[in-house]
């Protein structure tokens, strides 16, 4: 958890900065090995800073996902309320006209009588 921080990103890539400059001080004395462990580090570091955003942008898209999810369900619930109402606004609907059907055939001198 420590590590998901955005913060460390810049700090990794700072470190992996120093790392490299520390590189050229520390090849200046002819002292090999200290300059190698230094550009390891500096490799390290980068490579570490450039995980660690990959990994933030993986989770940015998975929460972006999981809110689309959740729109997703509220809009499938809110469908699932309409239903009913829909139903019943048909029957009402198909009722009515039925009513006005019947009417508008007993206005009608030449309609049969009911």
């Amino acid at each position: 958890m420590w590590f998901k921080h955005r913060a460390w990103v810049p700090v990794a890539w700072l470190l992996s900065l120093g790392n490299l400059a520390a590189v050229w001080f520390a090849a200046q004395p002819g002292e090999p090995l200290h300059a190698t462990i230094h550009a390891l580090f500096a490799v390290l570091f980068a490579l570490g800073a450039r995980r660690l955003m990959a990994r933030n942008q993986a989770d940015a898209r998975t929460e972006h996902s999981l809110d689309a999810i959740d729109q997703n369900e509220h809009l499938l619930d809110t469908i699932d309320d309409l239903q009913p109402r829909l139903q019943e606004l048909e029957e009402r609907l198909d009722f009515a006209e039925r009513l006005l059907t019947k009417y508008q055939r007993a206005d009608r001198p030449d309609a049969p009588p009911r």
